[in-house]
């Protein structure tokens, strides 16, 4: 929008877009309270009440970026609606965000098999309003589900790999064609300069001729110039002739 006075025209800046992707959705997950941890091998199951659940819920697994959210979703009566309807709000959310190159933001800082069974997690999650986290538990009735909550943690993991992999082959790639536009302009010279001199001794190769040693005939003589000896040794021995030939005239 035009400003008013002769002001400038601001341009907005373009909004980021976010990508978010649904991974995985399970229709029933066991939350749980948990104790601290009474040893430093890791959470137990067996501590958790196993019978008594905080809650029955179910999950969510969305990637948004490079973010992964896991979000617990409970039920509960929908208001000004009819007797028994419900709806579906945020029980609780874990936001991951790894990062290969800190300590503090592998996965195990969110997610935490226990130690005692395959089908339970601590997950730690946080709350937005006052930042406050904290750990829960999560089991799951079947195995295979279970399975699949951890494969989709994995598929997260390899997806980032692949993306740093990318990264640093595309950096790799820049600056080896860097490097190679710069020496192909620091050796444009000398590439030219030994081309020149090729042509240069290619030149000097081929004889020169010598001057007056090209075997040139020497030039004829005038024609006047040839008729006067012509006659004047005509005269000669026309003279020689008649002295001779005086010797015997009486």
């Amino acid at each position: 929008m035009a400003t008013s006075g002769g002001g400038s025209t601001s341009e907005a800046e373009p909004e980021k877009v976010v990508i978010e992707q649904r991974l995985l959705k399970l229709d029933e997950v066991f939350v749980y309270k948990i104790p601290a941890m009474r040893t430093s091998d890791g959470h137990r199951a067996e501590d958790w009440n196993l019978a008594v659940p905080l809650a029955t819920c179910s999950l969510i697994v969305n990637q948004r970026d490079d973010s992964l959210c896991i979000n617990i979703m409970a039920e509960r009566p929908k208001a000004n609606a009819p007797p028994g309807a419900t709806e579906s709000y945020l029980f609780a959310q874990s936001i991951i965000q790894v990062k290969s190159d800190q300590s503090s933001h592998k996965l195990e800082h969110w997610v935490e098999p226990v130690v005692d069974s395959s089908r339970y997690f601590a997950i730690r999650i946080r709350d937005s309003r006052t930042g406050r986290e904290a750990f829960i538990g999560a089991g799951f009735r079947e195995r295979n589900d279970a399975t699949n909550f951890r494969m989709t943690l994995e598929d997260y993991l390899n997806a980032l790999k692949r993306e740093e992999k990318a990264q640093v082959l595309h950096r790799q790639f820049e600056q080896s064609l860097e490097e190679k536009q710069a020496g192909e302009g620091e050796n444009g010279g000398e590439q030219a300069l030994p081309a020149m001199k090729r042509v240069t001794a290619s030149t000097s190769n081929k004889q020169t001729p010598k001057k007056g040693l090209v075997g040139l005939r020497k030039p004829p003589p005038p024609p006047d110039a040839d008729l006067a000896t012509t006659k004047a040794s005509s005269a000669e021995k026309k003279e020689e002739e008649e002295d001779q030939w005086g010797d015997f005239e009486g």
